[in-house]
């Protein structure tokens, strides 16, 4: 799925009050990715892909909780 059309769904799923919700991450299947080789990198999903959403209207404190907030919750859960 190319990066707009995610861009475009995680703005609905903001829209519809689910953002504490949302993970997002990085992932690449080339060296090519890889920072070395010209690539973005790991931090691709902060880089380039947190300004992508701000670009599309996702509010930038909402952007930082989605990488910073929700995934140091979703880290936290203890099993009861």
């Amino acid at each position: 799925m190319p990066d707009a059309q995610k861009a475009t769904t995680i703005l609905a799923m903001v829209n519809a009050g689910h953002a504490n919700k949302v993970l997002i991450s990085s992932d690449f299947s080339s060296g090519r990715a890889l920072k070395k080789n010209g690539g973005p990198g790991l931090a691709r999903a902060s880089t380039v892909f947190g300004p992508m959403l701000e670009q599309a209207g996702v509010g930038a404190g909402v952007v930082r909780a989605m990488l910073e907030d929700n995934p140091k919750r979703f880290l936290a859960f203890v099993p009861r």
